[in-house]
């Protein structure tokens, strides 16, 4: 299916390690459209408004640079949004997070000519501060439903999440927690999150893990008496608590170290007598 003319795929990114994966997967799509890389703008809702201002097609999609989408993800949106009513600004498919083992919202469709009269505000949740500003002007923002939704389900159009560093799980989780604080109904499964995330840590230890769940803690102490602004990659060192999570655990692995070297096993010795 030839959309040259229909659809133009904007991929927003900073460089992160799944670029690469991500541009490969849409060139392996079912169809053919325009793509335009939007480099290193910043904030987000700076880099969102050039899809805005760019776009030259009745449709554009969004496909965020950790998002590695099925061969028939781009073909799906589109038939999805043209066969729909002409009152739909955004349409909203499923991708599967393979770190947190679950489907979420993530992947958009939107038309051109509805959305581009809404410009992105330097606000955090920026998207949802468009949504909620051309609802109210009778356009509509369809979202597929997640309950009971697989990996393989109909609407789930490809993975996310497959690769993470420490500190780019805090900085999702912080601003994850904080949306749903806000009344994000759609964030409303970070409180189950945060709970697995505890107990996937304390099995396995693992660091991203520790540091998205210190995410959700940090943004469950944020001030949210204002409206925020919208993520900076050039700011991120600066996210509130990073730097001292940072040196936190840094000082914990080099510290309580006092006494003589273990043997393999010599800690293992459960002290308990055994149950009559």
């Amino acid at each position: 299916m030839d959309l040259t003319h229909e659809l133009t795929v904007f991929v927003p990114t900073v460089g992160y390690p799944t670029l690469a994966e991500c541009l490969d997967h849409l060139r392996a799509q079912d169809c053919t459209f325009k793509m335009q890389l939007i480099e290193r703008v910043a904030p987000l809702s700076a880099a969102f408004q050039r899809m805005l201002d760019d776009c030259s097609t009745p449709y554009f999609a969004q496909v965020d640079e950790d998002m590695l989408l099925y061969p028939h993800a781009i073909r799906t949106l589109y038939e999805r949004i043209s066969q729909s009513d002409a009152r739909v600004a955004q349409y909203v498919c499923a991708l599967y997070d393979v770190h947190l083992d679950r489907v979420i919202y993530g992947l958009k469709i939107y038309r051109h000519e509805i959305v581009r009269r809404y410009p992105y505000r330097d606000t955090e949740g920026c998207e949802w501060d468009q949504v909620r500003r051309f609802r109210a002007d009778g356009f509509l923002d369809i979202r597929v439903p997640l309950q009971g939704a697989t990996r393989d389900s109909e609407s789930t159009l490809g993975l996310h999440g497959t690769r993470w560093t420490p500190q780019a799980a805090y900085i999702r989780f912080a601003t994850l927690e904080r949306k749903r604080r806000k009344g994000n109904k759609t964030h409303a499964w970070v409180r189950e999150a945060a709970l697995r995330l505890c107990d996937r840590f304390l099995d396995d230890m693992s660091e991203v893990d520790f540091y998205a769940l210190m995410g959700v803690l940090a943004g469950s102490l944020s001030n949210n008496s204002t409206t925020g602004r919208e993520k900076d990659y050039r700011r991120y060192d600066e996210t509130p608590g990073l730097r001292h999570l940072d040196r936190f655990v840094q000082e914990v692995r080099t510290g309580w170290s006092e006494g003589d070297p273990l043997a393999d096993k010599d800690g293992a010795v459960d002290v308990l007598p055994p149950s009559p």
